[in-house]
């Protein structure tokens, strides 16, 4: 199974993955870090860094972070080269509907595919209201 790693500022990583649970039930293999006010950068790395190698179990590690080239991602990007062992992919921009599909896929997936398939899902996952509701209003007049 591919390990999982959600990164944020502050807490919002542990209350996504509460929200990930709330929906589809416990999961395992799973870590959330919050980079907060006071922490230590360089700490925060190393943290990162062993929970990459603790979450691997052999089919390597997804990792998901907030903001592109903010501190959770650097950390994650800084692990690049110092895990020799451990195959990781790290998607930016975290949302709710990749990480669901990150989870319901994960045991039928490999790592590359799986960060495919959740970066566009995340995406798809964005939508307006009022947009939709138009698009299906015409959908409606058209049946």
């Amino acid at each position: 199974m591919i390990g999982i790693l959600v990164i944020t500022h502050g807490n919002f990583a542990a209350e996504i993955l509460k929200t990930v649970e709330l929906i589809i039930g416990k999961q395992n293999q799973t870590v959330s870090l919050g980079l907060q006010y006071n922490d230590s950068i360089e700490e925060f790395r190393l943290k990162v860094k062993d929970t990459i190698v603790s979450l691997d179990k052999g089919d390597g590690v997804l990792i998901f972070t907030d903001l592109f080239g903010a501190s959770p991602y650097n950390a994650a990007a800084f692990s690049a080269n110092k895990v020799k062992n451990t195959k990781f992919r790290c998607i930016t921009g975290v949302n709710l509907p990749m990480l669901l599909k990150a989870f319901t896929t994960r045991d039928v997936c490999n790592l590359d595919d799986l960060t495919e398939s959740c970066i566009k899902c995340g995406s798809q996952g964005i939508k307006e209201l009022f947009h939709e509701i138009k698009i299906n209003s015409k959908l409606l007049k058209n049946n």
